[in-house]
């Protein structure tokens, strides 16, 4: 028997496993419930830019 399961590590992809690795995943409280939302992707990393300075006189 194969379960779809989705990990704490990898909230969004959906994995098959045998029984013996969901088991061993469920007692390591390692299984994201299925009431529980996906985890949103990361937001994308904003480039550092450097401030424009004014010199006044």
């Amino acid at each position: 028997m194969t379960h779809k399961i989705r990990t704490t590590m990898r909230p969004d992809q959906v994995i098959e496993v045998g029984e013996a690795e969901y088991l061993d995943l469920q007692r390591d409280g390692l299984l994201v419930e299925d009431n529980e939302p996906a985890a949103p992707a990361p937001a994308p990393k904003k480039s550092a830019t450097p401030a424009a300075t004014t010199k006044e006189s």
